[in-house]
């Protein structure tokens, strides 16, 4: 289920309302544009205002609905608001504000350009801005980085906002980065909004009371995973699994500055307000990847560092990540350009003792698996030294094929003295008890796009809360993380219901996990 940060989280009402003064302007920083004696400037002068909201929308022309989380006060905060307006005609930016208007942990709006008494938790209305009367479209910028400040002053082109954007990962929570405590960056969430010039209304009064409405969204996605207050089931009985970590993989390195909208889980291209739940995205690897090969798809995405295969990966459970959105095209639905979830744990089959306290780099016990048996060192040891000459000897079938495959095995000394986790012509050895799990993330769930493959199922959109709970786990997963290949919804994969939360919020429950 998903739900989109509305609230402050899931997403802000934005209004802008625009009045229009039929005389000249005197003010000094009245700036009438135009190249003279080409075109001739517009005389006529309006007033433009806007009204944010971070609250509730109802009784507003485009009501939110989804499910929402408000999420914690550092996402929440409002240090600085730009307004920028394009001229339609020339495609530049006429008008570039930074408003003084913020908002604390938990305070009101305030600052200079809030109309008195209007600023609270939720909203605020701006003080009237004198402007040329034509038509625009507007921008709200709310906690902009500096390299997006810098191209949406006064005169740049419109096509400096729609060019991909680099967001490292390591950057996003960073002093300036786009998730960053108290600095959350977010924007118009369903494009620039047309301001025509016949509803610019006649005094600066009738803009701050009759505003437009503009929702704002943040520009990552937020990422949870949990297990429930019952804990996880793990079959076999007797089995067992602790020092359960995660870490996100396949994560985007690019970005558009704004969600540029496409199809809708319904299959219709995406319009004004459109239920967050059924909003998907296009990003700028959105089509044409997956066919390339591993060291290409690395100048397009970041993987998650498993060097040290002892340590755990870096969030623990009940911990929330965030990460750039990650979308794709129908047919581009493989796991190697989608965003998923690899965890981490200790596992220990039945009979194999773990130690009292393996967390923070201490080791598990290590062990084999075969076709579903499961051997510890010593047994494949005894296995591979002792093997008879005829595989028929061997009262199991399964042995017999576990003989006919350590015969061809390349390194035998892998099966009898092993140094490192692998996964080699069926044998799986498990170094120090390391399992690891692998769930794709699921936007759209099955109530919404029930089709194989079909467009949206897959991919991590901005303003949205995945919330994933990890319910149960069929046996040892994978010793090394496995690459990924096949698509995403190969039946041979974990079995996952994700449902998106709109901070908007979509939940996942994720049962039988194995390898």
């Amino acid at each position: 289920m998903r739900v989109e940060w509305k609230k402050m989280l899931l997403g802000f009402a934005v209004f802008a309302g625009m009045t229009m003064m039929l005389s000249c302007s005197n003010e000094e920083n009245y700036d009438p544009g135009g190249e003279p004696g080409v075109t001739e400037e517009p005389t006529e002068t309006a007033f433009l205002s806007f009204y944010v909201g971070a609250g509730s929308l109802a009784g507003t022309r485009m009501i939110a609905v989804d499910p929402t989380d408000p999420g914690r006060e550092e996402e929440q905060v409002v240090e600085r608001v730009r307004m920028v307006l394009y001229e339609n005609k020339a495609a530049t930016v006429r008008y570039s504000w930074d408003l003084d208007a913020r908002r604390g942990n938990g305070g009101s709006f305030e600052g200079s350009h809030v109309v008195p008494n209007s600023g609270s938790p939720d909203r605020f209305i701006t003080i009237g801005q004198e402007v040329v009367r034509q038509d625009y479209k507007l921008l709200i910028l709310v906690n902009a980085p500096p390299q997006l400040l810098d191209v949406t002053e006064k005169g740049r082109r419109l096509e400096e906002l729609y060019r991909e954007a680099n967001v490292m990962k390591a950057d996003l929570t960073t002093p300036n980065g786009i998730a960053a405590d108290n600095n959350f960056y977010m924007t118009n969430d369903q494009g620039l909004i047309d301001v025509p010039k016949d509803e610019l209304k006649p005094t600066k009064n009738d803009a701050e009371v009759s505003p437009f409405m503009v929702h704002v969204e943040r520009a990552v996605a937020k990422v949870v995973v949990k297990e429930p207050e019952s804990g996880i089931v793990v079959t076999p009985d007797g089995d067992a699994i602790s020092d359960l970590s995660w870490g996100l993989d396949i994560t985007n390195r690019y970005m558009y500055w704004m969600r540029q909208m496409t199809y809708t889980a319904s299959g219709m291209m995406e319009g004004p307000g459109v239920s967050r739940r059924e909003r998907y995205a296009m990003d700028p690897n959105f089509e044409g990847l997956h066919h390339y090969d591993e060291v290409t798809l690395g100048n397009y995405f970041e993987y998650l560092d498993v060097s040290d295969p002892l340590m755990d990966l870096p969030k623990q459970f009940g911990e929330y990540d965030y990460v750039a959105e990650n979308t794709m095209a129908a047919d581009e639905q493989y796991k190697n350009v989608t965003t998923r979830v690899i965890l981490r744990g200790i596992y220990r089959p039945s009979g194999i003792n773990l130690p009292a306290n393996t967390r923070s780099g201490a080791t598990g016990i290590s062990f084999f698996t075969f076709e579903g048996l499961v051997f510890s060192v010593q047994q494949m040891a005894n296995l591979v030294n002792n093997l008879p000459g005829d595989p028929g000897e061997l009262s199991e079938p399964v042995l017999q094929r576990l003989h006919a495959v350590i015969i061809g095995f390349p390194d035998p000394s892998r099966l009898t003295n092993p140094q490192a986790s692998f996964s080699e012509n069926g044998i799986r050895y498990y170094h120090n008890g390391v399992s690891y799990y692998t769930i794709q993330i699921r936007h759209f769930d099955d109530g919404q796009v029930s089709e194989p493959m079909g467009f949206g199922r897959y991919g991590v959109v901005r303003n949205n809360v995945y919330n994933i709970t990890v319910r149960s786990i069929l046996g040892p997963g994978e010793p090394v993380i496995e690459k990924p290949v096949e698509p995403n919804d190969d039946p041979a994969y974990i079995s996952a219901d994700v449902n998106v939360l709109p901070w908007s919020v979509r939940t996942q429950d994720v049962e039988d996990l194995y390898n």
